[in-house]
């Protein structure tokens, strides 16, 4: 999960980036966050572009430009992103349903008050929208079912039976999805996304679809580890949340 924190306070960044991490390894433990800071609106709108980011806090009273001024920038580029508010102040309140944010929160807070915050933006809707971005393609990660190398290709099998084909080595493709807990290599060229596996045979794994991806008989113990460890932390995050 990839996301930013705007704020000209580097102690105010830091208490959100931990917060996030206190949150994820209690409720999301599978997940991978990547937490990016910027100290001004500025900063960040320079490389921002659509669907970079899964979700983002926002001071109000940054100097120059203004988190909700940033908030107007980024709703023109991205209507969709959620954006929280993290800010000293309610003044802003209200105006905050204007770019249509997914939360305001008051500092100081407690990890309690975060943690609910987040809670009731639906941080697993948000999981679930994550998506993979390749040319002018997006998929959702939660319909991909496996992805493999034909000739100078990378191909993703998607639900429906639909096939995405790339021109591009699979290192790249690996290098994309290697944040995602889900994914797990099968054999050189080929790997699976465990969120769609119904039960690991003896040398394949049953997708939910009825299709069967092979895997290396020679990796099994590793693979089988890997996949039982999967398994245990969706089991826990569904029971802490």
């Amino acid at each position: 999960m990839k996301c930013a924190i705007l704020d000209d306070q580097q102690g105010c960044r830091s208490e959100i980036c931990e917060s996030l991490r206190r949150y994820a390894k209690h409720r999301m433990p599978a997940e991978t966050l990547q937490l990016d800071e910027y100290a001004s609106g500025e900063a960040f709108l320079k490389t921002f572009r659509k669907e970079r980011y899964d979700l983002l806090f926002l001071d109000q009273y940054m100097n120059e430009l203004s988190g909700l001024a940033t908030a107007q920038e980024i709703r023109r580029q991205d209507p969709v992103v959620p954006l929280v508010f993290v800010t000293t102040s309610r003044d802003h309140a209200v105006d905050s349903y204007g770019v249509r944010a997914s939360g305001y929160l008051v500092k100081p807070y407690t990890q309690e008050a975060f943690e609910r915050m987040l809670d009731n933006i639906g941080m697993e809707k948000i999981r679930r929208a994550q998506c993979l971005c390749l040319e002018q393609d997006k998929l959702l990660l939660r319909e991909i079912l496996w992805c493999d190398v034909n000739g100078h290709y990378c191909q993703i099998h998607t639900d429906g039976g639909r096939l995405f084909r790339y021109r591009m080595p699979f290192a790249r493709l690996l290098d994309k999805l290697s944040a995602y807990s889900q994914f797990l290599i099968c054999y050189k060229g080929c790997l699976v996304n465990m969120q769609r596996v119904e039960v690991m045979d003896t040398l394949d794994f049953v997708m939910d679809t009825g299709d069967r991806i092979l895997f290396s008989k020679r990796e099994r113990r590793k693979i089988e580890e890997q996949y039982h460890a999967y398994l245990f932390d969706q089991a826990r995050r569904e029971v802490l949340l």
